[in-house]
Parts: structure tokens; C-alpha cells; sequence
């Protein structure tokens, strides 16, 4: 188990600039995308990490729900391959590719030091199996794990429960397998128990997602669950009457007892395929009408794009972070901050407690986002993710602070309100808004696209946005000076322009965190 984690995350870090690039890049490449998702199954070991990236796909147009089917019938035959690869006699030589896994961590940097702990985590597999098959030698000489080792296969229901259940525990297909071969390679399993326990080792692999996918705020991410665990459970029942003559067509292929176990998997993924391959878009069909999108408004506060089996594939999910972000800002922008004019003139109260509500919304945002970017973190993340993970915090937490510093615009105009003093002259702050509000949805395309030639427009307007704010003081300060001769006006006329000078500062502020953000993109900060 140790050993398929250990390769599955050294490949994952090997191969993460080029998915970085790949999901950036894919926009019509549908094709592109299916061998890619099928391939990713073999390189990362884990069917998971390949439903995240189908789902990530679909949501974001590079595929329809009919293509993202046949990846994950072609994950299956990914996870076979992976199988068939750990059935090689190859335990003579696991040292020797430790040791090489060894010198490549320890000497090199980058994507070979990565290489390396996958090659580590490979010989490890090799090992453990070898350990395995001496440990479980003397069972044969204990008659009752032989005998109920041996009559599994008299017993179809208990030998595929206990091959799903096995599987849906060590939540690994590839270390369940390599338990199977070694109890096969010492005559422990008959051939008949071998197939019942890998019918249930299929289905067993798909819990973990299927379950995962109740709680999804996506749809695509609960039917593409639900489609890999039916394909597993009617292909069980399609075998079953034929347990016999599948035996013998698995025997056929080799007389190598661990090889036939992998044989056994595979022929199961290729029957899936030839099954439910030519039906895939009439089954997407009918997933939709059986889960329809949920209609009407999604619920206010839940994430948009980030999915929790995200974290399977760093790169996707940091990707979906930056969606969410983006989301974020977009939510702080038409429900905080283009309802500043209504709030500060006190012509709307419903305005001031929408405002009020969004930026208890902003903070549950910033708590879950946190709490995502932190699980991640115990991914194992490259130099170049962890570099991202932080940048995205960093994000996070400024658009927290553009939406506080709006929240304080409120309670200032709450304050007045209480002092019966109104600011009713907007239009003087009209410019100066504008700029702010104009240089904020400039973020938010950067943030979509990371351009950095957009990045340093940011910057540059606050240039201009701080003259603008330095002489919109300059004009409220001087009209204060103008005396009044009623001492209880003068009072409130001089409450009324340091309020407006507060005004001024805290939309000033607003900008200031919008270029922290665009600083971030030009790696200043």
C-alpha cells in the first residue's frame, strides 16, 4: 500500500507542470482529453484521480457526459494495465529499482527527483508482494484459512463481498490485487474465487467515489459516479451465469496463477467496454433525466467549482481554487460592492443588510476555501503548487479584506444615520468610485487570465485613482474651513465632511487590496 501511494504521488508531481499545461490548453481537443484521462489512469494509479479530472473536464466544456463515460470505462482498462504490470516476476530486481529511485531522489532536483520516488514506490510494490507471498506460504498448513480460502468460489455473493468491501476499505485497487496474486501464487485461492473476488474488487474501487459524490455540489460529478459504479454492478450480473466459461477463458490466456488474476481484470474492463461503449450517449441521456439539474437559484453560500475528490490531483484542484476565486470576487462585486451608492446616500436599508449578509457569506468562503487549500497542502505539492497554494491564500484573504473594508462603508453610514446626518451629495463621489469599481472587475480578468500586462494596468490606474482621492480631500477639506455661524450645525456640517474624508479613504483602501492581488500576479508579493 505504501508502495502504490509512494508511485502514485511521485508521477503525480512528475507529470504536474504537463497537466497544468494540458488542462490550461484543452479547449476543443476532446479526443486529446479521452487518451489523456485513460493514460492518467495507468500513470497515477488511481481510477479517483481520473473521475476528478473527467468531471473537471465536463464542467468546463472540454467534453460532453457521453465522452466523459468512455474515459471511465477506459480508466478501467487503466487500472488493468496497472495490474498487469505489477503480475511481472520482477521481485529479483525491486532493490536494484529502489536503488535507482534512490540515487534520483537524493541527487537530482525537479521532475527527476519525482521520477525517482515513483521508482522508489514501484520496487516497494515488488517487495511487499514478494514479503506477502513468504508470510502466506504457511496458511496452507492451517486447514481452516485453507478451507475458507477455498470455498469462496462455491460462494459467489460472500467472495464478491468480500473482494468490494476489501477494496472499499484500503481504498487501493492496485494494493488489493497484489494481496490477491500473492495468495493465488501460493495456491491459497482457487480460480473460481479469484474471479468472484475481482468482480468484487471493481465494484469495491468505485465506493469511495460514489459515496464522496453525494455531498458534490456538481451534477455531472454524481452521475459520472453513479454511471462507474453501475457499469461495475451489471457486468457482475452479466458474468455470473457464465462463471464457469469465463474461468476457463481466463486459464486459456496463461497457466501463471498471479497473471491469470490480472488477466481476469482486465478481461472484465475490455467486457465493460464492448458492452457499454457504443451506448454511452444514450446512457448520459438518461443520467441527466434521472439527475436533472437542480432548478431555480443555487444556494447562496456553496462552492461553485471546488469538488473535495479534487485534492486526488493537486493540479485540478488548484485550478478549481482559482475558479472559485474568481467566484468570490465576482459575488463581492454585485452584491457589496456595487450597492456602495445606495447604502452611503441611506436611500435603501434592504441594501445595507444585503450588504451586511454577503459579507457573512465572504467569510464562509474564506473558511471552507482555507480549509481546502489546507488539506491540500498535505498532498505532497511540488515547489510550483505549493507556490500557488500560497499565492491563492494570500488572494483569499485580500478579497476578505475588500469585502470587511466595504462592511465598514456601512457601519460609517450607520453611524450617520443614528447622528441623523445623511450624505446626500454622491455624485461628488462618483468619479472616484467608478475608477475603484472599474479598476476591481480589471482584477478579476487578470485573476481569469493572469495577464500581466493587465496585471500592470491595475497598478497604474491606482496612480490615478490616488490623485483623484488627494484631491477629493483637498475639496471636502476646504469647504469645512467655510465658517457657519450656528454652533450646533457647524457641529454636524464638521462631523459630515470628516465622514465624507473617511469615505474617500476607505474606497481608496478598497483599490489598494484590489493591487496587492495584481501584485501577486506579477510575483511582486
Amino acid at each position: 500500500m505504501y508502495g502504490v501511494s509512494t508511485t502514485s504521488e511521485g508521477l503525480q508531481k512528475f507529470a504536474a507542470s504537463r497537466l497544468r499545461q494540458i488542462l490550461h490548453s484543452l479547449t476543443k481537443r476532446s479526443l486529446l482529453a479521452l487518451i489523456f484521462g485513460m493514460v492518467m489512469t495507468v500513470a497515477f494509479q488511481s481510477s479517483a484521480a481520473t473521475t476528478v479530472l473527467v468531471v473537471e473536464f465536463v464542467n468546463v466544456g472540454l467534453m460532453n457526459l457521453a465522452q466523459a463515460l468512455g474515459i471511465v470505462l477506459g480508466s478501467a482498462v487503466g487500472t488493468s494495465l496497472t495490474i498487469q504490470l505489477i503480475a511481472f516476476q520482477i521481485s529479483t530486481i525491486a532493490l536494484g529499482i529502489i536503488f535507482i529511485g534512490f540515487i534520483l531522489y537524493i541527487l537530482k532536483q525537479g521532475r527527476s527527483k519525482y521520477l525517482g520516488q515513483a521508482l522508489i514506490g514501484f520496487g516497494i510494490i515488488f517487495v511487499g508482494m514478494d514479503t506477502m507471498a513468504r508470510a502466506s506460504e504457511p496458511l496452507k498448513n492451517i486447514p481452516q484459512v485453507y478451507q475458507f480460502l477455498a470455498h469462496l468460489g462455491s460462494n459467489p455473493l460472500l467472495a464478491i463481498m468480500v473482494g468490494l468491501i476489501f477494496t472499499a476499505l484500503i481504498q487501493s485497487t492496485p494494493a488489493v490485487f497484489a494481496v490477491i496474486m500473492s495468495l493465488a501464487g501460493q495456491h491459497l485461492l482457487p480460480i473460481d474465487a479469484v474471479i468472484l473476488l475481482v468482480l468484487g474488487a471493481h465494484t469495491g474501487g468505485t465506493m469511495t467515489t460514489l459515496v464522496s459524490s453525494f455531498a458534490a455540489p456538481k451534477m455531472d460529478a454524481k452521475r459520472t459516479a453513479l454511471a462507474n459504479t453501475g457499469y461495475k454492478v451489471v457486468a457482475t450480473c452479466l458474468v455470473l451465469p457464465f462463471l464457469n466459461e469465463y474461468a476457463k477463458v481466463v486459464q486459456w490466456t496463461t497457466t501463471d496463477l498471479q497473471r491469470q488474476v490480472a488477466n481476469a481484470h482486465l478481461l472484465f474492463a475490455l467486457l465493460m467496454v464492448v458492452i457499454f461503449a457504443p451506448f454511452n450517449a444514450v446512457i448520459a441521456r438518461w443520467l441527466v433525466r434521472v439527475l436533472p439539474d437542480k432548478k431555480g437559484q443555487r444556494d447562496f453560500v456553496s462552492m461553485q467549482f471546488i469538488d473535495e475528490s479534487a485534492t486526488e490531483v493537486p493540479a485540478v484542484a488548484l485550478k478549481q481554487v482559482s475558479k472559485e476565486l474568481v467566484a468570490l470576487g465576482q459575488m463581492i462585486r454585485s452584491k457589496m460592492l456595487e450597492q456602495i451608492a445606495v447604502v452611503v446616500t441611506g436611500t435603501s436599508e434592504d441594501a445595507r443588510e444585503a450588504v451586511l449578509a454577503a459579507e457573512k457569506s465572504v467569510d464562509w468562503y474564506y473558511l471552507h476555501i482555507s480549509e481546502f487549500l489546507t488539506v491540500l497542502g498535505n498532498k505532497g505539492l511540488t515547489e510550483e503548487q505549493v507556490r500557488d497554494s500560497v499565492n491563492a491564500r494570500f488572494i483569499l484573504k485580500e478579497l476578505e479584506y475588500i469585502g470587511d473594508t466595504i462592511v465598514d462603508i456601512v457601519r460609517l453610514q450607520r453611524k450617520l444615520a443614528l447622528e441623523q446626518i445623511a450624505i446626500t451629495e454622491w455624485e461628488r463621489f462618483k468619479v472616484l468610485y467608478e475608477k475603484i469599481s472599474g479598476n476591481f472587475s480589471l482584477v478579476l480578468e487578470v485573476l481569469k487570465t493572469w495577464d500581466q500586462s493587465m496585471a500592470e494596468q491595475v497598478v497604474q490606474e491606482h496612480l490615478a485613482i490616488s490623485q483623484v482621492q488627494h484631491q477629493q480631500q483637498l475639496t471636502i477639506m476646504a469647504q469645512a474651513k467655510q465658517g457657519i455661524s450656528q454652533e450646533d450645525v457647524m457641529q454636524r456640517e464638521e462631523k459630515l465632511h470628516f465622514a465624507m474624508v473617511d469615505l474617500t479613504n476607505l474606497l481608496t483602501v478598497v483599490d489598494e487590496h484590489s493591487v496587492n492581488i495584481a501584485q501577486v500576479v506579477l510575483g511582486f508579493i
